[in-house]
């Protein structure tokens, strides 16, 4: 599994997918204005092989599966607001098998850092999973990354009730 940082160009995300398809690659593309950091990705991610694995999966692939998790959400609708969108994307990708970063190179994709939390970012990320102004005060801005991983982990927990 790699984690990568990068940009990519869509134009239309149903002909984007479809050449994803095409490559024959364990895939998912993450809004990096959703996420903390690659400890985030990394948690969900191996929680989600973990599910699938397990037969205890929600999605029809896995690519979507480490969506969900890295969302916390267990609706794709819902999931959706982080993932890939038309227009340039800043993007955190999970390439399950290392051949395919070549191949997402010929999709457009451009690696280089985008991970960085300024307030904008901050909220978004508190209001997307749901955590209090009070929760951030007691632990700090510092272990934001705790509190989405530990909604991911109830995610998991309480994601077949």
């Amino acid at each position: 599994m790699r984690i990568i940082e990068g940009t990519i160009e869509v134009e239309s995300i149903r002909d984007f997918l479809s050449k994803l398809n095409e490559i024959e690659c364990t895939v998912t593309f993450l809004d990096a204005n959703y996420v903390v950091d690659r400890e985030h990705v990394e948690f969900a991610t191996k929680k989600a092989i973990k599910a699938w694995k397990e037969g205890r999966r929600v999605a029809k692939t896995l690519a979507m599966e480490i969506l969900l998790y890295c969302a916390g959400r267990r609706q794709i609708s819902d999931a959706i607001e982080m993932g890939l969108k038309e227009g340039r994307n800043e993007v955190v990708v999970v390439v399950l098998e290392d051949e395919c970063v070549e191949r997402l190179k010929e999709l457009g994709f451009k690696e280089k850092p985008v991970l960085k939390l300024d307030k904008a970012k901050i909220d978004r990320i508190k209001k997307f999973f749901d955590i209090s102004d009070e929760e951030l005060e007691i632990v700090g801005v510092e272990k934001l990354s705790l509190l989405v991983r530990e909604k991911i982990a109830l995610f998991d927990v309480f994601k077949s009730g």
